[in-house]
């Protein structure tokens, strides 16, 4: 499926494994627009901070980029657990399936990537 802006440009999504992100880009340019950060322990993958360059506001690419992020997340059979405020909203907003409530280890664990 080919992933699109609110302007009909083509975007992906893209899991830098290395960089423990999930990275919203145009193909096209190569340029990368925005990651959504996360680290895993055990089962569950931990979404602490999303960004989306100012350039790129307004494309509606941080919803691409957490959908995508999600999905794969719930594909490798991991638990989301939203911390960043943007995952949070768009797990309740839409229903989402897989995820639970951070708990005080997940929280410590992002404090301690800071």
């Amino acid at each position: 499926m080919t992933l699109k802006d609110k302007y009909d440009t083509e975007v992906a999504v893209s899991n830098n494994q290395d960089k423990h992100q999930f990275e919203v880009s145009y193909p096209e340019d190569a340029v990368t627009a925005g990651f959504a950060a996360y680290l895993d322990k055990g089962d569950s993958r931990i979404f602490y901070h999303t960004v989306v360059g100012d350039e790129f506001g307004g494309k509606g690419l941080a919803s691409i980029l957490v959908s995508e992020a999600l999905k794969a997340t719930k594909e490798a059979g991991l638990t989301v657990v939203p911390v960043c405020p943007f995952v949070k909203g768009f797990v309740e907003k839409n229903a989402f399936e897989g995820y639970r409530k951070p708990n005080h280890e997940d929280m410590e664990l992002v404090k301690s990537q800071m």
